[in-house]
């Protein structure tokens, strides 16, 4: 029988999943090759998960997620499945409304939110071509003028998550949320969405006086890209179970232990990059 749920994830750092590309020194982010949105892969988003579980209970990390290829030992099967951890909601640049106010505002785009409808099995109503949003008005950001018309009651719903925000994100994240939210344009949304992720420009110091600079100088500069925290993502999971009976509902209670915390994915994790708070809308246990 499938088995399809669905997960959040909420930044409380950059997020740099990805490597060094062809870009001389960019390090550029893992992007979907048909749309360029950056995204978390289901690998980076699984490992981490069954890293945490396997340091408390290894035995148990080898029936979720099957046992790792080594040595004599034949790969074991998987019972619990990841997808990758797509855009949902993107914090954007300081945007002024009406000319008098700097505001904090989430966007998203049509085949964002059409895809996360299909998943959480909703009905997606049409959108117009024009930006809307729980805001109405005429939005700054960067060098663009987004005139937006206020969301009617069947695109607010759709545009809503499958469960509400976890406690430790607070009532008040969800609330700011909830009230400052505009939906774009597919190609809108390409072209803002490019002003929002986070750079940092960083160099590596020359340690001697090889080569042609000397001891202490910078030797090459490097830009990190990053998705920025605040950032809302939106995966899909489940479980395969296995005839064997080897899951157990203590399993499933230690993996939502994880998948309900904090997860660290991605690169830069020794200057503190790459976490979320994760929260599922189905706990229920498959067994």
């Amino acid at each position: 029988m499938s088995d399809f749920r669905l997960g959040y994830l909420y930044s409380l750092a950059p997020i740099h999943c990805g490597g060094e590309g062809d870009l001389g020194n960019i390090l550029d982010i893992v992007r979907e090759a048909h749309t360029d949105f950056p995204y978390i892969p289901g690998s980076s988003l699984r490992g981490s998960i069954r890293n945490d579980l396997a340091a408390s209970d290894p035995n148990a990390a080898d029936i979720l997620f099957g046992k790792e290829l080594s040595g004599s030992d034949q790969m074991g099967v998987h019972q619990v499945w990841f997808g990758d951890a797509r855009l949902l909601w993107v914090p954007m640049r300081t945007m002024s409304l009406n000319g008098q106010q700097d505001v904090f505002t989430w966007v998203s785009c049509h085949s964002l939110i059409r895809d996360h409808a299909i998943c959480a099995q909703k009905t997606y109503p049409d959108f117009p071509a024009h930006a809307v949003g729980t805001r109405a008005g005429r939005f700054i950001v960067a060098d663009a003028q987004i005139n937006v018309s206020p969301m009617n009651d069947d695109q607010k719903k759709v545009a809503n998550l499958a469960t509400k925000f976890p406690d430790r994100l607070g009532k008040a994240v969800q609330k700011t949320w909830q009230d400052n939210r505009i939906v774009l344009s597919d190609s809108d949304f390409c072209t803002l969405m490019e002003h929002s992720l986070w750079t940092q420009i960083r160099n590596k110091i020359q340690d001697s006086d090889d080569g042609a600079n000397r001891e202490g100088s910078a030797e090459v500069f490097w830009t990190d890209i990053c998705i920025p925290r605040d950032t809302i993502f939106y995966f899909s999971w489940g479980y395969n179970v296995l005839q064997n009976q080897s899951l157990t509902k203590q399993h499933h209670q230690q993996l939502l232990d994880i998948v309900q915390g904090l997860i660290q994915v991605g690169g830069q994790a020794n200057v503190g990059r790459g976490w979320l708070q994760s929260w599922i809308a189905q706990p229920n246990s498959p067994v």
